[in-house]
């Protein structure tokens, strides 16, 4: 209250003392600069960031306490006076001074009266740490958050208040939170009353989360967990075809062990059971648009089986949903329950009043600041007009989240301008679209293997759907540029076009020699010392030479939405040419097309034919369906003048299941899994008919990265496979929808060479073909920076057959920790196939 006296008695002083000058010669004069005074704990650099939009605008007091209510949104300070100062003696601009007296910092957060639960766990439980400034209403979330903790550890009594102490001096404080722990509580005994003729205890028990304590379970008292058991019992009473059934009263007798220093439980549950009543069937009045047959194919619970009030309203839902998904959304329906006491029968009269099918009048897009209308009209698949479908709706939906333009898709059905009408409104907030992104790359093969990368993309351009990027990737060893554009809808259909432009320069350090010519790398004379090596080259026996690489390419393709899925088919043509230096007087390369490709650009050119199936819900992080897809690419259409023949073939399928997904207590939130199963296997081949003279393996062959490939081995981008089988098991718990994810994998990765005529090497792989990785850790499940951030063990089978979980480093000294033998992983969510 002191201080508050004291800045309202400051802020008058300043104020009559402004007011008797003559010339307040500082109002709307440009803001020089914003300084702060009294600054502690908070940094400056902080502070400015939120205060140089201010800086050059003219000053005005409403201007004042604009910045002032920002800075006190930061609940950072308790007082803030402005004081202004001029630049020079021309009174031409004018520098804002800000006096501001800083909240105490923190320096420690203490307990008392926590006996049975450790200090870490309560620092765990609540937001306040040390290093925060004081802000007295936040510990009050704290203070529910322990005794929620506390309830959870089945102290049932438990208490936590917050105090603080500020030392005025240092402007430091302490906070304290008194714990009053009471007893712990835990269920030594659960009784049901009311059930001896149709449901045994056991059962009941069985359905219940709140269990007795034993060696398995710790016993714990949670009230919350109490309640939804109530449910789960009168829920499964009434798919029993016990109607009636409820539980009456619960008893919860609490009795002190002297031994053990705690309260035990007994908790007496009182049913009343009532007695079982069988399904007689549903009856129909006001039906003429479907026949009584009709909606009788609909019900799966039949007449003179034991009722189940699950089942019912399953049935009762498919048939509202026959009407809705065709149209007649103006219809209403109610039902009223028939009991026959004698017969102990329990029937449905379901009232069902016709009105004409729904036909759309108007389709209406709401929130698009940027993307233009036609672009979200033609993700619809409902024209003005057409009859309401609530199937094709959903569909909708699914087209314009997999676009990836928008945060949130509602459509909203309205009555239209007269009867039979109605207006779909489509509500959208709009996501980010256009990213410039900063990061490293980090790659092998190279002398300086971590490049810069700066990036500019935008995937509705204009807001006309249409994707633009430009990528610069930067090193002393590497340097590229990318351009590229994409339309999805050509003339209107699903038919899209693209085109891309690269150019790039690479130093590489680890090229194979060949000097004495016997067509085995440097300085081995025969295979099978090579082999014997494991294709370890010396460093002196490697070349180093410069690339320039320029590429073009086109594609096109199309794709139909059909309720089987999405099916695509595309193409796509690129030329590139290459230019290679190195000094031939002291180098000569083992790979041919380095060797031929001296001083002199060569050219290559390409051909791909994509297909695709696919019926995920999301092409990002999807939850249900699966994907197949096949592409080939066949290299030198012009075979005598392209300095590369061969054809490559990507064949992967995918598979996502959601295995559970649980409301939690929060409104609209859930917790799920998703399993997703994906494998990809990659080869090179030889052209039929053609003599291979160049060694496209060394170049164009398959690599393990460690990020995208067999995550958590280390990169190996000098090693080329003609062969790779790319294998995934994946579970994902979302924990911020959208934001961040915790994910568990099991990769599994083949690789095989198949470069020295060896062409059945497939047929007879060894168990150190399979590179192995089991990790679990944290996603960004966003697409603009899908990056995870993983604790990866490796381990495969040796070509003996022995099992290690040491493979590519016996020592350990290679690993992050090194007992364990486990890696940290960064690693990239994207699909590279």
């Amino acid at each position: 209250m002191q201080r508050i006296v004291t800045a309202l008695l400051l802020i008058s002083l300043l104020s009559a003392v402004a007011a008797a000058q003559d010339d307040q010669w500082y109002l709307n004069k440009p803001i020089a600069d914003i300084r702060f005074e009294g600054l502690s704990s908070i940094s400056e650099n902080e502070l400015l960031g939120l205060m140089r939009p201010y800086i050059a605008k003219p000053y005005t007091d409403v201007l004042s306490w604009e910045i002032q209510g920002k800075l006190y949104a930061l609940d950072y300070f308790d007082i803030i006076i402005p004081d202004l100062i001029p630049v020079n003696e021309n009174l031409e601009q004018v520098i804002l001074v800000l006096h501001v007296e800083e909240k105490p910092e923190i320096t420690d957060v203490l307990f008392t009266g926590n006996n049975k639960i450790r200090r870490g766990e309560l620092l765990d439980t609540v937001l306040v740490k040390s290093g925060d400034l004081l802000n007295p209403g936040s510990l009050r979330i704290d203070e529910q958050a322990i005794v929620d903790f506390y309830l959870e550890k089945g102290f049932i009594e438990a208490t936590a208040v917050s105090r603080y102490e500020v030392n005025d001096q240092t402007n430091k404080a302490v906070v304290y939170f008194d714990v009053v722990e009471g007893m712990q509580t835990k269920i030594s005994e659960i009784r049901f009353v009311g059930n001896d003729i149709h449901v045994s205890d056991s059962t009941l028990r069985s359905l219940m989360q709140t269990k007795t304590q034993s060696l398995f379970n710790k016993g714990l008292f949670v009230e919350t967990k109490l309640q939804e058991d109530i449910k789960a019992i009168e829920q499964y009473y009434g798919d029993q075809g016990f109607i009636d059934a409820e539980v009456e009263d619960i008893a919860k007798d609490i009795v002190f062990d002297k031994e053990e220093n705690l309260n035990k439980m007994v908790i007496t549950i009182v049913i009343k059971e009532g007695d079982s009543w069988t399904f007689g069937g549903l009856t129909f009045v006001g039906n003429s648009i479907y026949t009584k047959e009709d909606l009788d194919v609909l019900v799966s619970q039949e007449s003179g089986e034991t009722f189940s009030r699950t089942k019912f309203q399953m049935d009762y839902q498919r048939i509202t949903d026959q009407y809705f998904e065709n149209g007649y959304i103006f219809n209403t329906f109610t039902y009223e329950e028939k009991r026959d006491p004698e017969k102990r029968t329990v029937s449905y009269l379901v009232s069902i009043t016709e009105r004409d099918r729904a036909h759309i009048e108007n389709i209406i897009i709401r929130g698009n600041d940027k993307t233009k209308s036609y672009v979200i009209r033609r993700e619809i698949p409902l024209e003005e007009g057409e009859v309401f479908s609530k199937t094709k709706i959903y569909k909708g939906m699914m087209n314009l989240y997999n676009l990836q333009y928008f945060d949130a898709v509602e459509p909203n059905p309205y009555p239209g301008s007269e009867n039979g009408l109605m207006n779909l409104v489509v509500d959208v907030s709009e996501g980010k679209t256009s990213d410039i992104g900063f990061g490293l790359s980090f790659s092998g093969g190279t002398d300086f293997p971590i490049s810069g990368q700066i990036s500019w993309n935008d995937r509705n351009f204009l807001g006309r759907g249409q994707t633009l990027g430009a990528e610069i990737t930067a090193s002393p060893d590497v340097q590229q540029v990318t351009l590229s554009f994409t339309e999805p809808r050509l003339f209107g259909k699903r038919w899209s076009g693209g085109i891309d432009f690269t150019w790039s320069r690479r130093d590489n350090a680890t090229a194979n020699q060949d000097k004495d010519g016997n067509g085995i790398p440097d300085p081995f004379t025969t295979w099978a010392e090579y082999d014997a090596a494991d294709g370890d080259v010396p460093d002196d026996s490697l070349m180093e030479y410069k690339s320039n690489y320029l590429s073009s390419g086109v594609n096109t393709g199309y794709s139909w939405v059909t309720k089987y899925g999405r099916f695509a088919l595309s193409t796509g043509l690129r030329v590139t040419w290459q230019y290679v230096n190195y000094d031939a007087d002291i180098y000569t390369p083992y790979n041919k097309t380095i060797r031929s490709n001296l001083d002199t650009w060569k050219y290559s050119d390409s051909i791909s034919l994509s297909t695709s199936w696919d019926t995920r819900d999301l092409q990002y992080d999807p939850t249900k369906g699966f994907r197949l897809g096949e592409t080939l690419t066949y290299t030198g259409i012009l075979r005598n003048y392209s300095s590369k023949n061969f054809i490559k073939s990507v064949t992967k399928g995918s598979y996502n299941l959601m295995l559970f997904d649980i409301p939690l207590k929060e409104e609209e939130k859930t917790f799920r899994c998703v399993m997703s199963v994906s494998s990809a296997f990659n080869a090179l081949f030889n052209k039929p008919n053609w003599t291979q003279d160049d060694d496209y393996l060394e170049t164009d062959g398959f690599y393990i990265d460690g990020m995208f490939v067999a995550r958590g081995w280390p990169s190996a981008e000098s090693d080329y496979y003609k062969y790779l089988w790319d294998n995934t098991l994946q579970f994902k718990f979302p924990l911020f929808p959208n934001i961040l994810s915790f994910d568990v994998f099991l990769d599994a990765v083949g690789a095989w060479t198949a470069n020295r005529g060896d062409t059945h090497s497939l047929l007879d792989m060894h168990g150190n073909d399979w590179m192995f990785s089991l990790g679990a850790g944290l996603r960004f499940a966003n697409q603009q920076f899908p990056i995870g951030i993983y604790l990866v063990k490796r381990f495969q089978w040796t070509a003996d057959g022995t099992f290690t979980w040491f493979p590519d480093d016996p020592d350990n000294e290679y690993y992050e920790f090194n007992k364990s033998g486990i890696d940290i992983v960064i690693a990239f969510d994207m699909d590279i196939y």
